[in-house]
């Protein structure tokens, strides 16, 4: 039987009608019934993990929830029973600081639940900037690939300054933000410890229409509100369309320099917490709008934040995404000697090992048959959504469309291989698949893969990046790339592949994963101190086997040959323009 505790809760409790403390253990399910017999709010929170927690009904799981990310972070859903049912909670602990230990764990069962009231002092927030800096320095490889010390100095200068004024954890956010996009990496993360939302008025005072990003024009992508779906909205409470996406872009992170990605993903991701971080909510909002050639002005009433989510989830635009990214893989016949492999992800095997790589394998050398067979000149790669994942899985569709032997990268390297700071170290879910369950599995792991020394820095072993040799058979014929915004990662290390050594026409928009480097590979998260605000990068800089191209500068993704815009017919209309512009192409390079 385990001993009552208390933990303080983050949000003051109305009418509680019920609360429960106990104990999980690492690895372990923590079970509980619901008391409530009518609506309420359920509250799950620990101090020392972060918790995932599913709700069951007559034993089928009717909601699983993981919307805070820190230790110190507070899981809350509304619970509203249907009489006759029986109703099973169960929480896990989804990641835990390095020194683990059983995790004490409060359920609180509520009416009502008014937002978290985190309190900090100048101090903290200025311990935590520190703390920040240290983890970067000592930890990420890829702190000084893009920016030099003199410049790193003098953003942590500013950054100092605007700490000693922060009043609130929303200010703190976007200092520790602005820090992590500035050296340039798109696998490098920085959130709040509990999602934004929780932080935020109950009232209806959320913006009532969505928007969508389309080379720099805001359009309204909601159907059934009072703006036009597709107008074109130019400002909302006086605050520019520019101004947004500039404001927006801060909290998504890129490889380098690339910018497309970060000013378009906020409006697809961002508008249930990052509006409001930004811009506050309102209980009116004035939108500006052009529409048939006309600016027009409308006042509109703020809504519920669950009407949000459903604007969301509901949008226009997202009909084209769900049908894009509906399958991990496919071959296709387009059209008359063209054929299409996309490929949305390299999520869906671990390595060679894993029997979904052989039935990939096969599923290429199909392909590779089938269009010889049929005399298929034309193919069309299309990567568009995929934001990488395992590396095997790249190395295998390049070895089917080059006859070069290749290799994952030029060199790569870490700044360490034994995990410094590890009492700030998150043991994330990556590790726990794997069997990494503390420091001394990770830093095993580290000397194993990264085991030469030269200069302070560890570099990847030789045995671990063997030359990779072309398939049997591979295709012959004209290639089309297409990439968008969202590729990084193993697809823009393909995309950086296919570009430099193959014929392929890249056609689309600047990748977020680089095209000469990245930071990849392995991914360690930390949790600062005061705030539970929690701090990610990829710790291996690898040099990717990508040669020097005149229009690819360091600093960029891969560069389209050839970039796509949608008009304001074609985003009504939900027109595939990518492919539309390679029956273009094709068809003037037969004339």
């Amino acid at each position: 039987m385990t001993k009552p505790f208390i933990i303080p809760l983050l949000f003051l409790v109305n009418s509680a009608y019920a609360q429960t403390n106990t104990e999980l253990k690492p690895g372990d399910t923590l079970k509980y019934s619901p008391r409530s017999a009518q609506p309420a709010w359920i509250a799950v929170q620990s101090g020392d993990a972060n918790l995932s927690v599913s709700l069951f009904m007559d034993g089928k799981k009717v909601k699983e929830q993981d919307d805070s990310r820190g230790i110190k972070s507070v899981e809350r859903l509304y619970f509203t029973p249907e009489k006759g049912r029986k109703y099973e909670l169960k929480v896990w602990a989804k990641s835990y600081l390095e020194k683990s230990k059983p995790a004490q764990v409060s359920i609180v069962e509520s009416k009502n639940i008014q937002v978290l009231k985190d309190q900090f002092t100048p101090d903290q927030f200025l311990e935590d900037l520190h703390v920040f800096r240290s983890i970067r320095e000592k930890a990420n490889s890829g702190l000084y690939v893009y920016r030099n010390k003199k410049q790193i100095d003098s953003i942590y200068q500013q950054a100092e300054i605007e700490a000693r004024n922060c009043k609130t954890i929303f200010d703190f956010y976007k200092v520790i933000a602005k820090l992590t996009g500035f050296e340039g990496s798109c696998h490098n993360y920085t959130d709040l410890p509990n999602h934004a939302s929780y932080y935020l008025t109950q009232k209806q005072e959320y913006l009532p229409v969505t928007l969508k990003n389309i080379d720099g024009r805001l359009l309204q992508d909601s159907k059934e509100v009072a703006v036009p779906l597709g107008a074109q909205v130019l400002s909302i409470n006086g605050i520019s369309a520019k101004e947004m996406i500039t404001r927006f872009s801060q909290y998504y992170f890129s490889d380098g320099f690339s910018a497309t990605y970060k000013e378009t993903t906020g409006f697809e991701r961002g508008m249930l917490d990052k509006f409001y971080i930004e811009f506050g909510t309102h209980k009116n909002y004035v939108i500006s709008y052009r529409w048939n050639g006309k600016v027009n002005e409308i006042s509109l009433p703020g809504i519920s934040l669950d009407r949000v989510k459903k604007l969301q989830e509901s949008r226009h635009s997202l009909s084209f995404d769900k049908k894009l990214l509906s399958e991990k893989y496919s071959f296709t016949k387009e059209g008359e000697g063209m054929y299409r492999l996309s490929v949305r992800g390299f999520d869906f095997a671990t390595g060679k090992e894993d029997p979904a790589y052989k039935k990939f394998s096969i599923f290429l050398d199909e392909m590779i048959n089938t269009l010889e067979k049929e005399n298929g000149k034309n193919l069309i790669v299309d990567l568009r959504g995929n934001t990488g994942g395992t590396g095997a899985l790249y190395e295998r569709v390049f070895s089917s469309l080059s006859s070069r032997p290749f290799r994952d990268s030029q060199y790569a390297y870490t700044n360490f291989n034994e995990v410094p700071m590890e009492e700030k170290l998150i043991i994330t879910p990556l590790f726990l698949s794997n069997g990494v369950t503390d420091k001394k599995g990770l830093n095993t792991y580290l000397r194993d893969l990264y085991p030469k020394d030269i200069q302070g820095k560890y570099y990847w072993a030789d045995d671990k990046n063997p030359s990779i040799l072309p398939n049997e058979k591979t295709f012959k014929g004209q290639l089309y790339l297409l990439v968008d915004q969202r590729v990084a990662s193993a697809a823009s290390h393909l995309a950086s592949l296919i570009k430099s050594y193959t014929n392929a026409v890249v056609i689309g928009k600047e990748t977020v994963g680089g095209y000469y480097e990245h930071n990849g590979h392995l991914p360690l998260v930390y949790e600062l101190p005061n705030t539970g605000i929690q701090t990610g990068f990829s710790i291996v800089h690898v040099i990717q086997d990508a040669q020097n191209l005149p229009d690819q500068k360091k600093g960029q993704g891969v560069i389209p040959h050839v970039e796509v815009h949608q008009t304001d017919q074609e985003f009504l209309d939900q027109t595939d323009v990518y492919l539309k512009k390679v029956w273009e192409l094709q068809k003037s390079s037969v004339m």
